[in-house]
């Protein structure tokens, strides 16, 4: 067994833990949420929890029955000293936890995504764990999920030929749960290195995003920053169709569709498919015989991702090996993330990764 763990957690709210109460996460994804996990595992012990709002952390406490938390997360790392931190507060709020964590001694920081509200931040959190040596895992729960992994590798091993194409159905916000969508298709294709954006979001006065006062949020040209509503904190705009290209000359396309998250990678020889968020996992490859198919079905097993990742940044700290994760690796994906939105203020022009402007803002959830 590996050594004994100190977990602190910052942010009690859905992923926090809360999350676990939900009717949809159940079966394999479960435990789900950072507490709970931790908690599963005889290796890590949570030691703290901190959190901003007073209401929030008494119930995170209440429903987990946990007793030592704090309204400053600075003074909690302070004074528990944990080997491992998880952030799991909104992606406006994310790089100054990240950053003091890795700055003050800890050896491992599993964040949720989005990454930060900046490229500018981003970069900043991008040194911190560098120049500290800090392990580093972030919260694209495919990279981490079996049947995805197994999926990539067969990919990988020649199972459709040469990967061409990655294509991801799925409506969402730019920067909380677009990580999702792009990091998978990173990670089907090879994870090659972005080279180009284009796309757009969705116009704030469309009638599919006016009554969400999240996703409706307007650019002001002035701050050069989307803006929340009244009243909210954060504005993180719906996707249109966007596409990515990378330097290997594949190409990811993201699909707009309501519904279930799904990805197909196509090859030279057949195509891999994740269907309904990974629960319809396959392989199909033709025969030369007439139209039939060979396919190969998979199946998860083993952890969830949640503990997966978690594993995985043990691994990290106890060997060196870098997390499938890693900060890197991260950063391709926030890369693109920016330039889908600087795209679409260009009128969904081509823009060039790695985004020259660093500035613009988008405090995402």
């Amino acid at each position: 067994m590996s050594k004994q763990y100190r977990v602190a957690i910052i942010g009690t709210g859905r992923m926090g833990g809360l999350i676990e109460d939900e009717q949809d996460i159940r079966g394999f994804m479960t435990p789900y949420g950072h507490y709970p996990s931790y908690a599963s595992m005889p290796e890590t012990t949570v030691v703290a929890v901190a959190n901003r709002g007073k209401e929030r952390l008494e119930r995170f406490c209440k429903r987990f029955n946990f007793s030592n938390g704090y309204l400053d997360y600075r003074e909690m790392i302070e004074k528990e000293k944990p080997d491992i931190v998880s952030v799991t507060t909104p992606s406006f709020a994310r790089a100054e936890p990240i950053i003091f964590c890795a700055e003050h001694g800890v050896r491992g920081i599993f964040s949720e995504k989005g990454l930060c509200a900046s490229l500018a931040e981003a970069d900043r959190i991008h040194e911190a764990v560098t120049r500290n040596n800090v392990a580093f895992n972030w919260g694209t729960q495919r990279r981490h999920h079996d049947a995805y992994k197994r999926l990539r590798a067969a990919i990988l091993d020649g199972a459709i030929g040469k990967p061409l194409h990655a294509f991801v159905y799925f409506r969402t916000d730019i920067i909380k749960h677009h990580p999702h969508t792009i990091d998978a298709a990173n990670m089907m294709l090879g994870d090659p290195k972005p080279t180009w954006v284009e796309g757009r979001l969705v116009d704030p006065s469309d009638a599919s995003v006016r009554n969400n006062e999240r996703a409706s949020a307007p650019y002001d040209a002035e701050k050069h920053a989307f803006v929340p509503k009244q009243g909210q904190e954060i504005a993180d705009p719906m996707v249109d169709f966007f596409r990515i290209g990378y330097e290997t000359g594949q190409e990811s396309y993201f699909i707009p569709t309501p519904g279930p998250f799904d990805v197909e990678v196509r090859g030279t020889e057949g195509r891999a498919l994740a269907l309904d968020n990974g629960i319809n996992t396959r392989i199909q490859r033709p025969l030369r015989r007439g139209d039939e198919l060979e396919e190969t079905i998979i199946h998860a097993i083993g952890d969830g991702p949640t503990v997966t990742n978690i594993r995985n940044l043990i691994r990290e700290i106890e060997t060196g090996e870098r997390t499938d994760g890693n900060i890197d690796r991260v950063m391709q994906t926030v890369e693109a993330q920016f330039g889908v939105a600087h795209s679409s203020l260009q009128g969904g022009a081509r823009v060039t990764v790695p985004v020259a402007d660093r500035s613009l803002y988008i405090p995402g959830g």
